[in-house]
C-alpha cells in the first residue's frame, strides 16, 4: 500500500491524500475523512510519518480576551510546561466567536490552518463546535469551561461551592453587608460563583440589597473593572462592611478604590478575590482568596490530549477540582460604625 493506491481507493487526489496525511487545511472534512479511513484500514505509515505526526496543542482563546491576565497566563504556563517536559508543541491561537454565526467549521479549519492536531480551549465553545472537533478527529480539552459531550474533555473547579465558602468565610467574621463585584455573566463560572455568594447569604438569612451587586464593567485591563465596579459600590452604598470581587484583579483594583475613599484594607473595608494569582500573596495586604489549580488545569489538560494523540488513552476525562479557601491578610471584623 502507497499513497497512489490509496488515493486510488478511496476516490482521491494524491495530492489530497498528502496533504490529509501532513493534517494540513485546504481538505473538506469529507475527503478527510474518506482517506482517513483507507489509511486506518490499511495500516499505512509513510516514511517519517511518526515524526511528522507530532503532538502539536494549540491552546485557543477568544479574540479580545485579556490573554495575559494572570488567569490566562497561569494556565498557559501549565501547558507550556508540560509541552516543554516531553518535547512537543504548543502555540497560542486566537479565535473570533463570532464567525461561527457566517461560517462552517470555522475552528476546524483554524486549527487544520495550524497543522495542529490536538487543542486546549481555554474558552466556551457550542455544541455543534465540539462534534465538528470530534469529526475532525482533534483532541479537545476545555479550561474552566465545560461541554457535556462525550469525546471533548474538560477540566474546571466547583466555582459554586468556592465562591459559597468564602462568602461562608465572610459571614463568620461578623460581615452581613457585602458587596459582590460580577464579572461578565455570559460566562457559566461567573454565574456559579454569583449563585454560591447569593447561596451562602440566604442561608446566613442575610436579605441581600439588589444595589449590592454590581454589575461587570467590560474594560481592557481588569484590574479597571474592579476598581471602576468598587468605585461605584462604594458611592451608592457606603455602609457594606467587604466585598468579594469575581476574581484577583479586580480585588486588586477594588483594593485601589477603597484606598482612594480613605478606607484601610481590611481595618475598615475587607475584600476577597478568586483564583488565587502567584502575586496575590505578595499583594499589599496579601489577598485572602479561592484557590484554583490553574498550572495544574493547564497541565493535566495538554497531557490528556497528548496521550490520546498517542492512543494512551481511549476517552478524555472529566474533571472538577474544589478550591482551597486561602486566608491571608486583606479580612478583618467589620469595623464598627
Amino acid at each position: 500500500m502507497n499513497i497512489r493506491s490509496i488515493a486510488k481507493e478511496s476516490g482521491l487526489s494524491v495530492a489530497t491524500v498528502s496533504r490529509v496525511l501532513n493534517n494540513e487545511s485546504g481538505v473538506s472534512e469529507e475527503a478527510r475523512q474518506k482517506a482517513l479511513k483507507v489509511i486506518e484500514r490499511s495500516g499505512y505509515k509513510p516514511r517519517g510519518y511518526s515524526q511528522r505526526r507530532g503532538t502539536r496543542i494549540a491552546i485557543v482563546v477568544e479574540a479580545g480576551s485579556p490573554s495575559f491576565d494572570s488567569f490566562y497566563s497561569m494556565v498557559f504556563a501549565g501547558i507550556s510546561r508540560y509541552a516543554w517536559e516531553c518535547g512537543i508543541e504548543a502555540t497560542l491561537l486566537y479565535y473570533n466567536p463570532e464567525k461561527r454565526k457566517s461560517s462552517r467549521g470555522e475552528l476546524v479549519q483554524l486549527l487544520r490552518k495550524k497543522r495542529c492536531n490536538g487543542a486546549v480551549l481555554v474558552a466556551s465553545i457550542t455544541e455543534k463546535e465540539g462534534q465538528d472537533l470530534i469529526n475532525a478527529r482533534i483532541p479537545t480539552v476545555l479550561v474552566s469551561h465545560r461541554l457535556d459531550l462525550d469525546g471533548i474533555g474538560y477540566i474546571d473547579c466547583n466555582n459554586f461551592q468556592g465562591a459559597r465558602e468564602l462568602t461562608e468565610y465572610l459571614l463568620r467574621l461578623g460581615h452581613r453587608r457585602i458587596g459582590y463585584l460580577c464579572g461578565s455573566l455570559e460566562n457559566g463560572n461567573n454565574r456559579d460563583r454569583l449563585d454560591g455568594y447569593l447561596k451562602a447569604m440566604e442561608e446566613a438569612g442575610v436579605d441581600v440589597d439588589d444595589s449590592w451587586l454590581i454589575e461587570h464593567h467590560p474594560t481592557d485591563v481588569t484590574e479597571q473593572a474592579g476598581y471602576d465596579q468598587a468605585q461605584f459600590l462604594l458611592e451608592r452604598n457606603p455602609e457594606v462592611t467587604a466585598i468579594f470581587a469575581n476574581n484577583d484583579s479586580m480585588a486588586f483594583g477594588a483594593v485601589s478604590a477603597c484606598i482612594e475613599k480613605g478606607l484601610r484594607v481590611p481595618d475598615d473595608m475587607s475584600v476577597v478575590g478568586y483564583d488565587d494569582y502567584v502575586s496575590s500573596r505578595y499583594y499589599n495586604p496579601p489577598l485572602t482568596t479561592m484557590r484554583q489549580p490553574l498550572l495544574e488545569m493547564g497541565a493535566s489538560a495538554a497531557r490528556w490530549v497528548d496521550e490520546q494523540l498517542k492512543d494512551n488513552i481511549s476517552e478524555l476525562p472529566h474533571r472538577i477540582f474544589r478550591g482551597e479557601l486561602i486566608v491571608r491578610k486583606s479580612c478583618a471584623l467589620p469595623r464598627a460604625d
